[in-house]
């Protein structure tokens, strides 16, 4: 999938362009596409296994060795009873050989080689859906970082207009000599601050923007996103975790038995059949012939010093550490989803509070700012009650977005995507 340069400059993008654009773009997602590939390279070198093997062979040699020479005779058909075997002439011999083998019996070790490259390349496969899963929940965060960022904005700069109001109703009541220098200082200096959280909001949003872009892959072109999130519902508690991770580690467990399975193939015996045509000619004797052979070659390694013994307990110990991975990754997955379940409801409680707490702080500063411009408070009242708002507002967009992230914290720690 390709996006064009001028829609990006153009238009925001939302949630899901941006998930889709990410998972066919980011790095990780293009290596475990290729992995996938390698995978399935391996499984048709293991099905090569099983197919006859057909060669062609061709050579030219040219010799005065007696046993060479009265071979390539007899095979050119070119023998005369008035050769010398202890004066042989020279000969040459050209050589054309199609020489074709079957394997009848291995042991099972072509068999269990095939199974476990099937099962690898399962394991790369539900690889990628992890990595999807991941990416999916790092596009979702990353998105709510981003819409956060640009709530924090927002309240900075209203805490700027705000407090400029103030300061110039402050200066006026400084020239009619109702309110003391002190307290525009105080309000110069607090705006100045306000300010500088302002340019400091801004940068944390452009540096926010800018991981997304990376982490989607986008590296050309404007970049802007839509100020919205799609709601997506927190799964219900019955939902049992499917991760393809997990799914993955069962597949290796299984290709770890395949291969262990082969290893013990090495104490048994191996059958081959063969054939070959062979056609020779010699230009020195000006003779030519066919032949063929046919046969059944079985080989079995009584003492190999013992390398089958070495290979077998390898297998079986890296057939054991699969299946302590696949167990310790259980053990991660159940303590993430449990994480994300409290963090979830932590979250839902605090956007509980935090809603009040803002509705309260805004109406406690309107109060504030119109009780000073009629001289009934301090400068400190306004700059203490603007601070509250400020902060309140801060931690609102906090909680709403630890909400979201939480709710696809969940999602990920299950295998669920981040769309319905």
């Amino acid at each position: 999938m390709v996006w064009s340069l001028t829609a990006v400059a153009v238009d925001p993008w939302s949630f899901e362009r941006l998930l889709a654009y990410t998972l066919e773009n980011n790095p990780d997602a293009q290596i475990a596409k290729a992995r996938i590939a390698a995978a399935q390279a391996g499984i048709e070198q293991a099905d090569a296994a099983l197919w006859p093997r057909v060669q062609l062979q061709s050579s030219y040699v040219r010799s005065d060795n007696p046993l060479q020479v009265f071979g390539s005779i007899l095979n050119q058909r070119a023998y005369t009873s008035d050769l010398d075997f202890n004066d042989v002439p020279h000969s040459d011999n050209f050589n054309v050989k199609g020489l074709v083998t079957v394997p009848l019996y291995s042991g099972g070790r072509v068999r269990a080689g095939r199974a476990a490259a099937l099962s690898g390349s399962a394991a790369a496969a539900l690889d990628r859906s992890a990595v999807v899963n991941a990416l999916g929940f790092e596009v979702a965060r990353g998105f709510n970082t981003v819409l956060k960022a640009k709530q924090v904005i927002q309240a900075a700069e209203s805490s700027v207009q705000a407090l400029e109001r103030t300061l110039e109703v402050a200066r006026k009541r400084l020239q009619e000599g109702t309110l003391l220098k002190t307290d525009v200082l105080d309000l110069e200096v607090r705006l100045a601050q306000a300010r500088e959280d302002l340019v400091r909001a801004r940068n944390g949003h452009a540096l926010a923007l800018r991981s997304i872009k990376n982490l989607a892959g986008v590296e050309q072109g404007e970049f802007q996103l839509e100020e919205a999130f799609p709601a997506v519902p927190a799964p219900q508690p019955a939902i049992h975790s499917a991760r393809p991770e997990l799914e993955a580690a069962k597949e290796r467990e299984k290709a770890a038995e395949e291969q262990l399975r082969a290893a013990r193939g090495g104490y048994r015996p191996q059958v081959s059949g063969f054939g070959s045509v062979d056609y020779d000619r010699g230009w020195e004797t000006g003779g030519d012939g066919a032949s063929y052979t046919v046969g059944a070659l079985l080989q079995w390694d009584i003492w190999d010093g013992k390398l089958t013994r070495g290979r077998v307990a390898e297998m079986a110990a890296n057939l054991e550490s699969a299946r302590e991975q696949t167990r310790r990754l259980r053990f991660a997955i159940d303590l993430e989803t449990e994480q994300a379940r409290l963090e979830l409801k932590s979250a839902t409680e605090r956007l509980a509070v935090t809603e009040q707490t803002t509705v309260q702080a805004a109406e406690s500063a309107a109060l504030t700012r119109a009780r000073f411009e009629q001289g009934l408070v301090l400068a400190t009242a306004v700059l203490d009650a603007e601070a509250a708002h400020v902060v309140a507002r801060v931690r609102r967009a906090e909680a709403e977005s630890d909400q979201r992230v939480a709710i696809a914290a969940l999602r990920k720690a299950l295998g669920l995507s981040q769309t319905e």
